[in-house]
Order: C-alpha cells, then structure tokens, then sequence
C-alpha cells in the first residue's frame, strides 16, 4: 500500500501541471486569437490545431510501447510543448498565421503524449490489481479536472494583470515543471520491446474494435460526447461578451467547467463506479445531454457559470466511464493500443466540434450548441435505441470474470 500510495504521488507531481498546460491551451489559444483581431472563424480554426494531431495517438501509442522507458519521450514532449506555445505567441502577436498554425499544431502532438500518453503509464504503478487500478484511474481523473480548473483560472487571474501573451507564456511554462517530474515517476521499465510492439500491431486492434460491440459503443459515445463538449470553451468567450461580462470572463466559464470536472473526480473518489460499463455509459451519456440544453437555455452570466459547472461534473464522471469500459472490454494484450484508440478518435472528433463551434459562431451564437446537442442524441440513440445491447455488456461482463 506505501508504495502504492509514492507511486501515485509522484504520478501526481507530474501529471498536476502537465495537465494545467494542456487544461488552459484551447481558452489560452482563442484569447490569443481574439485579441489578434481574428474572427470566431479563425479562432475556432486554431482551437482545432491543438487537438488534430491526436488522431495519430495509436502510432504516439505504440511509440511509448516499443519505447524501454517511455518518460523521456513524455518529457521530452512537455519541453517542446513549452517551445512551441512560445512561438505560436510570436506568430500572433506578428500576424504570421503559418507559424501560428505548424506551432500550434506541434503543441497539439505534444499534448497527446501529455494527457493520453502519460495516462497510459499510470497503470504500470498499480500492475492487475483492480480495486487499486480504479482507484488510480480516479485520481487520473482528477489531475484533469484539476488541469481544466487551474489552467483556465490562471489566465483568467494573470490577464488581470498583464497582457494575454504575457499571461500565455506564463502558464504554459508549467509543462516544463511536468517534463523535468515525469522522469522520476517510478514505472516499471519494458525490457522486451520486440514482444511489445508484436502485441499492438494496428490491424490487430481495428479487428479488436470492429468485432467487439461494447467496443464500438464506447467509441461512438466517446466521440460524441468529445464532439459536443468541444463547443464550450471555444463559445465560452463569446457567450461571456453576449452577457456583458467582456471576453476576458469567458476564462471563468472555462474554469466552472473545470472546477465542476473536479467535483465530479472528487465523487469518484468517494464513490468508485460500480454498476456495468455500458449501463454508466448509457446513464451518465443521458445526464450530459441534460446539462447541454441546459447551458442553451441560459440567459445570464451567473447562469452560465452553474451550467458549465454542471457540464464538467458530468464530463469527469463520463469519461471515468469510458476509462472503465476500456478496461473492461479490451482484451489483456490490446488494452494499451484501445486506449490510444478510443483517446485518438475523441480528441479528433473534439478538434472537429472545436473547428464547428468556430465556424457557426458567426452565424448564430447559440447554433454551435443546438448542433452539439443533436450530435450526443445521435449518438445515444445509434448505441442504447439498438435491442439487446445490455443482454450482450452482462455477457461479456460475466465472461470476463
């Protein structure tokens, strides 16, 4: 258990401000943006430039898996990260949209490493058993609610102060502190890359996904949800101007999200997940289409704030759930490769919902939000409408044990 509990704290120590980088960039990136002078377009267009490059998460994947100690490849990630917001700060503040575009796009490689990747590592700390596998996957869950509270506040506090570029280069600094922690978390090192790399062939795990029907439940509400929730911090700017709170505020919606997503890691922590992967799936998917009308509906500031609160409650204990049916539906020898998967196509589709918000912004304030909340109905419906498929979760869920 001693040991158990240093491993976690010296995951904590590391993922804590990597995550705080990763949680302010997108607000971080449409200030920037709007204070270029450029149109929701654009700004919604350098939003997606962060998250694109997560769609080559399963190749970053099996880059970690070959890897004989894959924290340097994490740390080495947090310095460029750091590097490359600084020249995307450059590139705004002299209009050169190229160079805004390759840094931001650099940024965006690194973070997979930053989030996905360095969640990957957190189960070498805990090995096969699964009380204290939840348990870790908890607290990871909570370095991101953290993250997506401190990093948004950060800004918004420093813009107080100081000027946007200023406030950026401040908070972004922090994934060196995460790059320089990572190197000392005390994971167990690979020493047989070639039967690592054999496990996680790409092709093996499509046939992993496509035959597996939890599987693909999973990654159609991951990708759902991911495309939905997207529009939040990018709308978050505009919907603060819209209730007269100026767009600086709109770093307050962002981090309402955050502190409710770190409620929502907190209940977690009191209350570990029990019932069926799927059944959560269904349930809490439900409950996040609930809080997406509700931020539509608002009319006030304040309003606003408990909404995006409600949203990031709901958003932490979806994805512990998604975390959950990885786990749980994924074959032993895959189950590193399913994760860079199912993280690859959510933060894609995150980066499409990002670029949408943006582009439809201009046209109707409240349009990216009746199209996020279409999209999450959609994808209940095209998973849970479909008969038998709780039958076939307690199936798999009893063979498994």
């Amino acid at each position: 258990m001693k040991s158990f509990r240093h491993g976690i704290l010296q995951y904590l120590l590391a993922a804590i401000p990597a995550r705080v980088a990763t949680g302010g960039a997108a607000v971080a990136t449409v200030l920037l943006a709007r204070s270029s002078g450029m149109d929701g377009k654009t700004a919604g267009l350098m939003a997606a430039c962060l998250t694109a490059p997560h769609v080559l998460g399963p190749l970053y994947g099996r880059w970690l898996d070959s890897a004989e100690d894959p924290r340097r490849i994490i740390a080495a990630a947090c310095c460029l990260f750091v590097i490359g917001f600084q020249v995307a700060v450059i590139g705004f503040e002299s209009n050169i949209l190229l160079a805004v575009i390759i840094a931001l796009l650099v940024c965006g490689t690194c973070t997979s490493f930053m989030m996905g990747g360095l969640s990957t590592q957190v189960v070498k700390l805990v090995g096969d058993n699964l009380s204290q596998k939840r348990k870790a996957q908890s607290w990871d869950t909570f370095t991101y609610g953290l993250g997506l509270t401190l990093g948004p506040m950060l800004i918004a506090l420093f813009t107080e102060h100081y000027a946007v570029s200023v406030s950026v280069r401040v908070v972004m600094s922090l994934a060196l502190l995460a790059g320089v922690l990572t190197l000392v978390i005390p994971i167990e090192l690979s020493r047989d890359k070639g039967n690592a790399t054999q496990e996680q062939k790409i092709a093996s795990v499509i046939t992993i996904l496509w035959h597996s029907g939890p599987l693909k439940r999973t990654l159609l509400m991951t990708s759902g949800a991911a495309f939905s929730l997207a529009a939040l911090p990018v709308l978050a700017v505009y919907l603060s101007e819209s209730w007269l709170h100026g767009a600086k505020s709109g770093a307050y919606l962002v981090t309402g999200y955050g502190v409710g997503c770190l409620c929502g890691a907190i209940i977690l922590m009191l209350r570990p997940l029990r019932s069926e992967a799927l059944i959560l799936l269904r349930n809490v998917g439900g409950a996040l289409l609930i809080a997406l009308v509700l931020v539509a509906l608002c009319g006030s500031f304040t309003m606003g704030m408990l909404t995006y609160w409600l949203c990031g409650v709901v958003n932490s204990i979806f994805f512990a759930v998604t975390l959950a049916a990885r786990s749980d539906y994924a074959p032993a020898q895959g189950a590193a490769q399913i994760y860079m998967w199912v993280a690859a196509a959510k933060i894609s589709f995150a980066s499409l919902g990002a670029f949408a918000a943006g582009l439809l912004v201009d046209i109707a304030l409240k349009m990216p939000l009746f199209v996020s909340v279409c999209a999450l109905l959609l994808s209940l419906l095209l998973c849970f409408a479909l008969p038998g498929y709780s039958f076939k979760a307690r199936r798999l869920h009893r063979s498994r044990r």
